[in-house]
């Protein structure tokens, strides 16, 4: 065991080698929770003083449900947290640094996910104001009712990705604001397009009839501009596309719910509509279809509804 190593550095090194692996967004994610709630607790603290009772307390303090510093933290980034100290534990011990095996056990439990949808008397209101206008908004909310794309990939979506002649769409790339990297200048945060989610995000959506005619109606700029902008250096800021796309509900005169919950509403009615799991889950690009079971499946009250109008007494058959 390394006697002058402190746990902090062990951390930074964790996440310096996992960097080139994983997507930017989600190592800005781990980096923030690193720096925010595990670096402060190891700052001077030794691998050598590193023990059980340490890594218990460390757990106390992340699982506390009161904080009084800061708000208190979700199950999911308690996980991520408790994960990110676990392979630096892992990443400890198989350097050498370390010479027993740590490992901090999670007991957490999971909530039941809940997905808010529009209305059937909501969507048609949507439905019939996008139908009749024809801008960026309009076309980003029509992509998410009918496609179930995620914000930041209609954001980064280009005519170079949509064949008229496949009728299709492909998916293979996202837009986010992300932090900047420590030590580079300029703002704090930054418009990045890069590789979707995950490898499962990279998929090729047919398109229906209805929604092809729609996309012919607008401006087709050069392959590589962004279709909701037709400009090719400059994608939809999706803070911006949130905007207007809030706007727009108060303007029909439809409770607001955020802009994911298009995606939701168009799993859900394909649930309704008994599409197979298989294929809603990699027209959603999710990387195990018991994302999609658990979202949709189990939680759609329409969809129950739907089955139980179904049941009828044995008389009237």
């Amino acid at each position: 065991m390394s006697e002058s190593k402190k746990v902090s550095g062990l951390v930074n090194e964790w996440l310096a080698s996992v960097e080139p692996g994983i997507a930017r967004s989600t190592y800005v994610k781990y980096e923030q929770l690193a720096r925010n709630y595990i670096l402060p607790y190891f700052e001077n603290m030794t691998c050598e003083e590193l023990d059980n009772k340490q890594l218990h307390r460390f757990y106390s303090l992340i699982n506390q449900k009161e904080n009084t510093v800061r708000r208190p933290l979700s199950a999911g980034n308690q996980r991520t947290i408790f994960m990110i100290m676990n392979n630096t534990l892992d990443y400890a011990y198989d350097s050498r640094v370390l010479d027993q095996k740590y490992y901090i056990r999670p007991r957490l439990t999971r909530q039941k996910r809940i997905v808010h949808v529009f209305s059937q008397e909501h969507q048609r209101k949507i439905e019939d104001y996008i139908l009749h206008h024809h801008d960026g908004c309009s076309l980003a909310v029509m992509l998410a009712l009918f496609t179930g794309l995620r914000l930041g990939e209609i954001c980064a979506l280009q005519w170079s990705d949509i064949s008229f002649e496949g009728q299709s769409l492909y998916v293979n790339k996202t837009v986010q604001r992300l932090k900047r990297a420590a030590g580079q200048e300029g703002d704090r945060t930054e418009l990045m397009v890069s590789h979707p989610k995950s490898a499962a995000s990279n998929r090729l959506i047919p398109l229906p009839v209805f929604l092809m005619d729609y996309l012919k109606k607008f401006p087709h700029g050069e392959e590589r501009a962004y279709v909701l902008t037709n400009a090719v250096c400059t994608p939809m800021e999706p803070r911006t596309l949130q905007y207007h796309y809030q706007k727009m509900l108060m303007k029909i005169g439809v409770p607001y719910l955020n802009f994911h919950c298009l995606r939701h509403t168009f799993a859900t009615r394909c649930v309704t509509l008994g599409w197979d799991m298989k294929t809603l889950s990699e027209i959603l690009g999710h990387f195990d279809i018991k994302i999609t079971m658990e979202y949709y499946f189990h939680s759609s009250f329409e969809y129950k509804q739907t089955q139980m109008n179904k049941i009828i007494p044995l008389s009237q058959n």
